[in-house]
């Protein structure tokens, strides 16, 4: 699994929200690799860490708010979603074991939940 270092996050557009029916924007990561342009609207909240990784064509973006006690991952085929899992509280335990493991390591172990 690779690490995204370079992309950027912006707030989707005020036409994009209205359309969709929200009352905020939604996040937007927007990367760039050797296949080309990657864009994908993304549940994270606007105070989350956000880690990005690819590998055979899927984007895994974890985002963590230690505040809340929340984790999710997002996964992405193309620029299709493919699944996501949300956890919080007593549930990040179960589903991790261990509170010191790495972004990558978390990714792994929450893949097994999806999918």
């Amino acid at each position: 699994m690779t690490k995204v270092k370079n992309y950027s996050i912006t707030k989707e557009s005020t036409d994009e929200m209205i359309a969709a029916g929200r009352f905020n924007p939604s996040l937007e990561i927007i990367f760039r690799d050797r296949h080309g342009i990657h864009r994908h609207k993304l549940s994270a909240g606007y105070a989350d860490d956000i880690h990005v990784y690819r590998e055979a064509g899927l984007t895994c973006v974890l985002s963590i708010n230690n505040g809340l006690g929340y984790i999710g991952l997002e996964i992405f085929e193309g620029s299709q979603p493919f699944g996501d899992i949300f956890l919080q509280g007593d549930q990040v335990a179960e589903a991790l074991g261990r509170s010191d493991l790495s972004p990558l390591f978390m990714i792994r172990r929450l893949m097994q939940f999806i999918g």
